[in-house]
């Protein structure tokens, strides 16, 4: 039951029906789904003697970095702040651990994944019918920009992926899973499936136009084909001939990227400014969603969002969430595995959303979170048969994570110094 009603919500989360179909309509859907799911995983859990799946680290750095979140408004004193911030994102919360605990078997992981390449394809679809009629499926228009007059329409989904950036990155990360089926150990037929869909994906990310999507798509496919190949160099030529076709056929918008524009000023002038605000609160941060309070535009950097609103504390879990994912992902590909065509997927997923992340403001979407709740699925599940795959949270890994935090500033500091 927990299951289904998990699958029902991860539709509901993608097509959105409350908001465009009309039976539908004044359903709290998403609400009814998840109080559903909780409460059939709350009668699940009670029936087992123990909780494996509670030891992903993954778990302790998500409820990290929400704590970080709260404690960013504790710290000023602001408690219509905290509110505030726990009833957002506490549902991402929520979703999150839904993700890990009911997707425990591989048949349960196999389908979720399966699920999520039928919903993407269907926004693909729509997205193609949008661009080919100039409205949606629900009635959404094509986006235009007035500063782009040669640009075509981009197209467009509703809700969390009413932004062109955000469908091209539900698009990519789905693409990477696939690109994984296409060129790892699968069956012919599985090949065959997967050319058109990966087909429809890639031309209806193509239509959004996004060049932070396209930008996740040239670092999770080069990513790929440099890690899966056992010869290195044979992997860099590949990957790199990947990036400049990518870049050949992308949309006109990915040819315009230069740091001479204003665009790209603006987004290194918004560094500058999330780096000033942490050096006034180092440790908590600004406040959850208080980076526009006087600056008026985002970070255009999820990782510069997360320091400056959450501190270094934030940005410690948040890194530490992508670490810990990719170390487990990591562990799988060394193991004997037969999961391991879905590791290289997921971990190619993560490259790529974490470089739309480095130009794009996404630390409050769901998208991630599902990531890295998948990554802790799946190798809680091929942990049940390799019962020697480990993937802690140590000492060691506690100092990494730290490391990897102040590279990351350390990267800013020195991009600001270079542009400005």
């Amino acid at each position: 039951m927990a299951f289904f009603c998990l699958l029902l919500y991860i539709t509901a989360i993608y097509l959105r029906p409350a908001e465009w179909i009309p039976i539908f309509y004044g359903w709290q859907m998403m609400d009814i789904l998840t109080t559903v799911a909780v409460a059939s995983l709350m009668l699940t859990l009670m029936m087992k003697k123990k909780f494996d799946t509670f030891k992903a680290p993954q778990n302790k750095l998500m409820l990290g970095l929400f704590l970080a979140f709260l404690l960013s408004h504790v710290a000023h004193t602001y408690f219509a702040g905290l509110m505030m911030t726990f009833g957002e994102f506490f549902k991402i919360v929520v979703t999150y651990f839904l993700f890990v605990l009911i997707i425990n078997s591989e048949r349960k992981f196999k389908i979720t994944i399966y699920l999520l390449i039928l919903l993407t394809l269907l926004l693909a679809i729509q997205g193609i019918y949008q661009f080919n009629t100039g409205y949606g499926w629900a009635g959404q228009r094509l986006i235009y920009n007035p500063h782009e007059p040669n640009v075509p329409g981009r197209i467009i989904w509703i809700s969390i992926f009413g932004d062109p950036n955000d469908l091209g990155l539900a698009f990519v990360l789905v693409a990477s899973i696939l690109i994984a089926f296409l060129f790892g150990k699968t069956k012919f037929i599985s090949k065959l499936i997967t050319i058109p869909i990966l087909g429809y994906l890639l031309y209806a990310l193509y239509l959004t136009n996004s060049r932070g999507a396209l930008l996740a798509l040239m670092a999770a496919g080069a990513f790929y084909f440099i890690k899966k190949s056992k010869k290195l160099v044979f992997g860099i030529i590949i990957g790199v001939l990947f990036i400049g076709l990518v870049f050949a056929l992308g949309p006109s918008r990915l040819a315009s990227l230069s740091t001479d524009e204003a665009s790209a000023y603006n987004r290194v002038d918004a560094w500058y400014y999330g780096i000033q605000l942490v050096k006034s609160n180092p440790i908590f941060g600004v406040g959850y969603k208080m980076y526009m309070e006087d600056y008026g535009l985002t970070a255009h950097n999820s990782f510069v969002l997360a320091l400056a609103e959450a501190g270094l504390l934030g940005l410690f879990f948040w890194v530490g969430l992508f670490y810990s994912s990719f170390k487990g992902l990591s562990l799988i590909q060394k193991s004997k595995s037969h999961l391991k065509n879905y590791a290289y997927g997921l971990q190619a997923s993560l490259i790529g959303f974490a470089a739309a992340a480095f130009f794009l403001s996404r630390l409050y979407i769901p998208l991630p979170y599902m990531l890295f709740a998948l990554s802790a699925s799946l190798f809680n599940v091929a942990k049940e048969k390799d019962t020697s795959l480990v993937n802690s949270l140590a000492g060691r890994d506690i100092r990494n994570i730290g490391f990897a935090s102040m590279g990351v500033i350390m990267l800013f500091y020195t991009l600001i110094k270079i542009t400005l």
